[in-house]
């Protein structure tokens, strides 16, 4: 039979997703499972600890949830490495190489909607300026000097 051991330990919690703003590690509080598989658990007859696995779960399960996007978290008894930059490119290039892409993209979305809201301004516009030139067409008729009635002109045969 296996030795169960748990201990309440600081960790540190962050998002599994290397893009969310979650995935800078914060220390939480946990609990740690050590679970001994002994030398006689398999039918030896050595003392001593043949193999152990360790496992690390929250203390509590309100603090699993990333807080900014809502997935559940990692948790480690470790600080995630922090690496010298020998080659001069970011630890994190990787996760921002479609970045650049992206950018563009919601680039071009948002001169595509400009363009079509300037269509819709030049339609209407269109729209007004005919507007003003039908009225304008009534206004110069309505002020024309009008004839009285009198004899009927002479038409030239």
């Amino acid at each position: 039979m296996p030795t169960v051991t748990e201990s309440p330990i600081e960790a540190y919690a962050s998002c599994h997703n290397g893009r969310c703003a979650g995935y800078k590690q914060q220390p939480v509080q946990a609990i740690r499972t050590l679970t001994e598989f002994s030398y006689v658990d398999f039918g030896g007859d050595v003392p001593g600890i043949e193999r152990s696995t360790d496992l690390i779960r929250f203390a509590d399960e309100a603090d699993e949830p990333c807080p900014v996007c809502g997935e559940p978290r990692l948790v480690s008894d470790q600080v995630r490495p922090i690496y010298p930059n020998v080659s001069g490119v970011p630890q994190d290039r990787l996760l921002h190489v479609n970045d650049d892409s992206e950018r563009v993209r919601d680039m071009q979305l948002s001169d595509a909607k400009r363009e079509a809201e300037m269509a819709q301004m030049r339609a209407l516009m269109e729209r007004q300026a005919a507007a003003i030139e039908r009225q304008q067409n009534q206004i110069e008729r309505l002020s024309e000097p009008r004839r009285g009635p009198g004899r009927p002109r002479k038409v030239e045969e």
